[in-house]
């Protein structure tokens, strides 16, 4: 399998350290690639017409995209157990994931924002989109997930270090205690550590 991906995409990362806590990722070529979106892309837009990362090519020749997607068939190929089949324990994994899918969105428009031209910038906008991502991560502080990796956990995990490594001056730790530690458990997994966005 051929994962095109960007070692600074949180979404890329997450299919990344999936495949590593599945242990398959030997069986997935890392292809690194770009999705600028004032840039065309042709050999990626030719494999997705959404031209976007992570995408991943099957060796059937199929192509998936959307890093949720791409998750949910790695979990099944490797009979991971990252995504429960079905019921209440697969809600709760699937709404975790959509918080941290969240606050991943709203930071990379975030960052979209900070590459304008200093005169089309809109902080307002910005701080609004920060607002709401304090909003989710003062949910995630009262009621820290479990520290066992699933597609949930992974992508909060993702998510928070994105946080870190785009928007540092907008510390996300303060007043949250409790998923402060829970990151810093989490941070310790070999997935993880071995696929920090590059500094």
């Amino acid at each position: 399998m051929k994962l095109y991906w960007s070692p600074n995409s949180p979404y890329a990362r997450k299919v990344v350290v999936v495949a590593k806590e599945l242990r398959i990722d030997d069986r997935v070529k890392l292809i690194e690639t770009s999705a600028v979106p004032t840039k065309e892309n042709s050999e990626l837009s030719a494999l997705n017409p959404l031209t976007r990362i992570p995408t991943l090519q099957l060796n059937t020749g199929e192509t998936l995209f959307d890093s949720s997607l791409i998750c949910e068939y790695l979990d099944e190929f490797a009979d991971g157990g990252l995504l429960p089949a079905l019921g209440p324990a697969r809600r709760q994994v699937l709404k975790l994931e959509l918080f941290g899918l969240d606050i991943m969105d709203r930071a990379v428009v975030c960052r979209q924002e900070t590459l304008r031209p200093e005169g089309y910038r809109w902080s307002g906008w910005v701080d609004a989109q920060f607002g709401r991502i304090g909003k989710i991560l003062d949910v995630l502080d009262a009621n820290a997930p479990a520290l066992d990796p699933d597609l949930g956990t992974i992508t909060v995990g993702c998510a928070l270090e994105y946080l870190d490594f785009r928007f540092g001056d907008r510390p996300w730790r303060s007043q949250r205690p409790h998923l402060t530690a829970w990151h810093e458990q989490l941070a310790l997994r070999l997935s993880i550590a071995s696929t920090r966005h590059p500094q």
